[in-house]
């Protein structure tokens, strides 16, 4: 056996590359390596002239039935090792593969998407703080099949706690969208036992296994599998209380109601799903001409016009 300039191993007798099949190959054991091609070469010169094939190092006889059994034996090892090979450069290309939607979903972390199914209403009354009792017939499964209830209870200080004026906010789950667009119709801009309501559709955030690319193992998981839609979809950073604004009293504003009593009031009769349609077809002009006003003019400014809170911090904070 000799070495190339470039360190590769060739055989002594016909100048070839020795592949890993021809370096496990040990015909003698003076340890003269030669290439399966030439051996067989020799063996089969051999066979022809009637005589025995021999090392061209040290002229040992050959024992054909121990090498012929050790080149089946390295051509096992030499499968062994390429499906192993192969199923390393296999698992490499997966965790890179994985890193790299990983990272691709790394920006999503801070990122709230519109859920057309979730209502956020406020300044319910305290004495309503009950997820049972909102998700009743006469209270919010009034508007549609109601999912899931989960209330928003004040936080902090004792004196932060109260004022809130004893008034909770809550999160409605329907099980459609026109369902939720029926709440908000009927209940924003309500009073309720004297507290008025506000009512905008919810957000949610993208699940914490789903954003590190594995299985989530909640079946009940109600945060984003998917990518949500880019005109849904908003930083915690940006303040999206315009959208709310133009949004919510377009939609209630369509709706004959009653402005207050000490119940929720009824769907409206004349409602259809052309109101799903309106909604989704004037986000992009809503935000397009109110984003900017808001970057100009504060929720909290002194324009006369009730806002909500940034509703990419309703539901993340959460």
């Amino acid at each position: 056996m000799t070495m190339s300039d470039d360190g590769d191993r060739t055989c002594p007798l016909c100048a070839e590359e020795m592949d890993i099949t021809d370096q496990q190959l040990k015909p003698c054991k003076c340890g003269y390596e030669i290439c399966v091609w030439c051996w067989h070469h020799i063996m089969d010169m051999a066979e022809k002239e009637d005589t025995e094939g021999r090392c061209p190092a040290c002229r040992t006889r050959y024992d054909k039935d121990r090498i012929v059994k050790m080149a089946a034996t390295c051509e096992r090892t030499v499968v062994e090792k390429n499906v192993d090979k192969k199923q390393k450069t296999q698992k490499v290309k997966s965790k890179a593969a994985t890193a790299a939607t990983v990272e691709a979903k790394k920006h999503l972390a801070s990122v709230r998407v519109i859920q057309r199914n979730l209502v956020y209403i406020i300044g319910l009354p305290a004495n309503l703080c009950n997820e049972s009792i909102l998700e009743r017939r006469e209270y919010f499964g009034q508007y549609g099949k109601v999912l899931k209830v989960s209330l928003s209870r004040p936080t902090g200080a004792p004196s932060q706690q109260a004022s809130t004026n004893n008034s909770i906010s809550v999160y409605i789950t329907y099980a459609k969208e026109e369902e939720a667009i029926r709440c908000i119709q009927a209940v924003h801009n309500f009073v309720l036992e004297g507290k008025v309501l506000r009512a905008c559709f919810g957000t949610t955030k993208y699940c914490h296994a789903w954003l590190r690319n594995m299985t989530c193992g909640n079946p009940d998981c109600l945060y984003l599998h998917d990518v949500g839609s880019q005109e849904d979809s908003f930083t915690k950073d940006e303040i999206i209380s315009a959208y709310t604004r133009s949004r919510v009293p377009q939609m209630a504003s369509s709706v004959s109601q009653s402005l207050a009593g000490t119940v929720l009031p009824p769907p409206a009769d004349d409602f259809s799903y052309s109101a799903v349609v309106a909604a989704k077809h004037t986000i992009k002009n809503g935000i397009a001409n109110t984003a900017n006003q808001s970057r100009l003019s504060p929720p909290n400014s002194s324009s006369g016009r009730s806002t909500l809170p940034p509703a990419a911090s309703w539901y993340g904070a959460a």
